[in-house]
Formats: C-alpha cells, sequence, structure tokens
C-alpha cells in the first residue's frame, strides 16, 4: 500500500553558486527575499538560490521548478 500526497516534499532549485540543489520542504524554517534571488532557512542550514522570491508560490506548488511529491 502507497500513501501517497499531492504536496511538495522536495524542490530542486539552482543555488547562488550555480549548482543544483534539493531542499526538503518539511524541514524549511523560513524562506526569504534576498538581492540575488531567495534564501531557504532551516535548523541546520541556510541555502541560497537564484530562485525569484515572486516565483515561491509556483514553486511550491511544483510549477516551473523540478518538485517530488
Amino acid at each position: 500500500m502507497f500513501n501517497y500526497s499531492s504536496e511538495v516534499e522536495w524542490i530542486r532549485v539552482t543555488d547562488i553558486d550555480g549548482g543544483l540543489v534539493w531542499i526538503n520542504l518539511d524541514k524549511v524554517e523560513r524562506i526569504y527575499r534576498t538581492s540575488n534571488g531567495s534564501t531557504f532557512e532551516c535548523a541546520d542550514t541556510v541555502t541560497g538560490t537564484t530562485v525569484p522570491f515572486e516565483k515561491i508560490p509556483d514553486l511550491l506548488g511544483g510549477v516551473e521548478h523540478e518538485a517530488r511529491r
């Protein structure tokens, strides 16, 4: 039996160094705007990305970037 959820759990985005990184949304405590995109803050990690802050709602909905459910 599978427990399927339609909520996005992981997203893959480009970090500020140009690399692709996976972010576990269950661990994200805060997302905020920066001069070159958005920053995802977790308890033990801060990841700066090139994702425009305005695109975060689309990203969380699985649009435009790779997302895993």
